[in-house]
């Protein structure tokens, strides 16, 4: 299994890394909701991180590091910064990360199906790269 710690990515500095410490202990609501079904107790198909300090400057919402899946979660302000979070996604994917957006509101209208909805997209990217 991949380990995603500061070993493995040293570009990252102490700075980002508490950062995205801060980010856990504040998640938004649907962030919250999310990883309750995410965490790996809840959920032995593989593991998701949160708040996951990934390139210089980006550390996004959800993660997983086996296939370089991230997942966002897009509340009101992201309304505000799309050009800010187009440039992000492009960085993510020139540096090989898919990047898959979901709006708050549809997490916390039906958190358990978002939540499938991330576990189905990895168990079929799993089943993908499995054929290989």
């Amino acid at each position: 299994m991949f380990d995603h710690s500061e070993k493995k990515f040293p570009n990252l500095t102490q700075k980002q890394i508490q950062r995205a410490r801060r980010l856990r202990q504040e998640m938004t609501l649907p962030e919250v909701l999310l990883w309750q079904r995410l965490r790996p107790k809840n959920n032995k198909d593989f593991r998701i991180r949160r708040q996951a300090p990934l390139l210089a400057g980006i550390t996004v919402d959800f993660y997983y590091a086996t296939l370089r899946i991230v997942f966002e979660i897009d509340g009101k302000i992201h309304e505000l910064r799309e050009r800010e979070d187009s440039k992000r996604d492009r960085e993510l994917r020139q540096a090989g990360f898919h990047v898959v957006r979901i709006a708050a509101q549809s997490v916390l209208a039906n958190p358990d199906a978002i939540a499938s909805f991330i576990r189905d997209i990895c168990l079929e990217r799993i089943s993908i790269s499995d054929m290989q």
